[in-house]
């Protein structure tokens, strides 16, 4: 299977491992802003029973963020991870954690009291709970300040990705919203740069949840690609309908949006038109286990595939040159599907093994699809889903 190389990088020892403070950023595609965690998940003979029950569990690196980083970077893309952990064991095992996933964590600082972020995940009846200890965590508390400090390492790359939890409250909301603006630029450098986000809203971390709406709704306008779920529609968007959902994120000035809708699949709304397309089943031998970091894994899956689109230049519209977003909008509805597709597979794959990205393979992603010679824009695709798998 080809594999298109993003960027010339140094090896994954390199990429993964802390430089000095002098050290310039490592080169890599994407930049990911957000919170690295500790997870804690019953053994594989205790899942299934109340916490209070367990009396062991297993440790694994956790935060949807870094979830999203760790599989980006299985799927060969160079990344780069944005956060703060504390200066304790959990901090540094998830910095070793980062580093051994060949994450570039340059830009990972460290908080001289806060503790890292831990969760403890029960698993039961196909479903979970959460039981966080963040209150607020190493991760909460990353300023702006901190930021600007690292500015040269937030403007790296191709792609910037975020989610929603770090806009919860002050500090890390300004710190969250600086890099935004320090990784996208202004002008004609915006267009050279992707924008994304995986919305994954926590409404517990929110100490007024009606700040959510307004301040989500302006960065997704913005986004380029944003992926949802069913159950954020109605807060940021007044409608429990999907599609009606979708294009009101479309209308706003995201370009590609994705609603996963779990084993249904996903809808994609998209300048080519819109679809929705089947999940992949999960067939023996491999189970449904733990289905925590199938979205991330499904987000990954999604920005990967585009990337590497976006960056096969067009012969028929040399004009769209560097204009990262112009060539976004100009993807036909083969290679949507494309994405979609294989973001399914790696969101399928993620459910068959306890922890976020166990079971995610270390695989280059897909080789672009050719470009059409003729871009249809706003045809609407067929949305049988057994068509669309």
């Amino acid at each position: 299977m080809r594999y298109l190389q993003l960027v010339v990088t140094p090896s994954s020892s390199a990429r993964g491992r802390g430089t000095s403070p002098l050290s310039p950023p490592l080169p890599v595609d994407v930049v990911v802003f957000g919170e690295a965690l500790v997870d804690f998940f019953p053994q594989s003979d205790e899942v299934g029973r109340p916490l209070e029950e367990v009396s062991q569990f297993r440790r694994f690196l956790g935060g949807a963020p870094a979830n999203f980083a760790v599989a980006l970077a299985r799927q060969g893309i160079p990344t780069a991870l944005v956060t703060q952990v504390g200066n304790d064991a959990f901090g540094r095992f998830v910095q070793s954690a980062l580093s051994s996933e060949a994450i570039a964590c340059d830009a990972v600082v460290t908080h001289g009291s806060a503790r890292t972020g831990v969760t403890f995940v029960s698993l039961h009846g196909g479903g979970r709970s959460f039981l966080f200890y963040r209150h607020p965590s190493a991760d909460m508390l990353i300023a702006p300040g901190q930021v600007d400090e690292k500015a040269a390492f937030v403007r790296r790359g191709r792609l910037f990705h975020v989610g929603s939890s770090t806009l919860s409250r002050e500090p890390s909301r300004s710190a969250t919203l600086r890099a935004i603006e320090l990784a996208t630029g202004k002008g004609a450098e915006r267009s050279q740069r992707l924008l994304s986000c995986d919305v994954n809203l926590r409404p517990h971390l929110w100490s007024e949840i009606k700040e959510a709406p307004p301040l989500l709704r302006k960065l997704l306008a913005d986004c380029d690609i944003v992926k949802l779920v069913p159950e954020e529609l109605p807060l940021l968007f007044g409608t429990e309908h999907v599609e009606e959902a979708a294009q009101k994120a479309r209308k706003a000035g995201a370009t590609i949006v994705a609603v996963t809708l779990g084993e249904s699949g996903c809808y994609v709304d998209s300048p080519s038109g819109q679809a929705y397309f089947a999940a992949e089943p999960i067939v023996p031998p491999l189970r449904l286990v733990d289905p925590t970091g199938a979205g991330d894994a499904f987000s990954a899956g999604l920005v990967a595939s585009l990337l590497l689109e976006v960056l096969v230049r067009d012969p028929e519209d040399p004009a769209a040159g560097d204009d990262l977003r112009r060539r976004l909008q100009s993807l036909s509805s083969a290679q949507i599907k494309r994405a979609a597709t294989h973001a399914s597979h790696l969101g399928a794959l993620a459910c068959t093994a306890l922890g976020a990205t166990t079971a995610l393979p270390s695989a280059p992603p897909p080789a672009p699809l050719p470009r059409p010679q003729k871009i249809v824009v706003g045809k609407r695709l067929s949305s049988n889903r057994e068509d669309d798998a």
